[in-house]
């Protein structure tokens, strides 16, 4: 019959969630998981740290959460307006890529990664274009570009 004990995975990784308690085989931890510093053992001084762990991300998780309903508040359905060259037709020439909406923001002292940016595509279409920004995990603010 195998040994196994209980630990705590300081990282996530393949076997589970930061901060999760899993059990192992004690070799398995003995010879790969503590000498990696990937887990603590399960003991008691261990548990009362991850709970201290636990209190702290919740109280920053909602701080965090706050600022993102303030930039929400700031930025939410803020229209910028672009103005892009076009050919005998009427049809635009280039588009509105990422820099240039990012150096709007700027102006706003608002900081926004391209991975914030869900599903962009460089806007070529004249008019109204809808853009989605992820603030949080639970918050998504629109942003109209119009393109003239």
């Amino acid at each position: 019959m195998k040994k196994t004990e209980k630990v705590i995975l300081l990282h996530k990784s393949q076997w589970g969630e930061k901060y999760e308690i899993k059990e192992f085989p004690r070799g398995f931890i003995l010879n790969y998981l503590l000498p990696q510093k990937q887990i603590l053992l399960a003991n008691e001084k261990n548990l009362s740290w991850l709970e201290q762990q636990k209190q702290k991300q919740v109280q920053t998780d909602l701080a965090l959460e706050a600022k993102a309903q303030e930039i929400y508040d700031k930025i939410n359905n803020l229209s910028f307006s672009f103005v892009l060259k076009k050919d005998e037709k009427g049809e635009p020439f280039g588009s509105v890529g990422i820099k240039e909406i990012q150096a709007e923001l700027e102006k706003i002292n608002f900081h926004c990664e391209k991975s914030q940016l869900l599903e962009f595509r460089p806007l070529n279409k004249i008019g109204e274009n809808i853009i989605k920004i992820k603030l949080s995990n639970n918050l998504t603010a629109n942003l109209k570009i119009i393109i003239k």
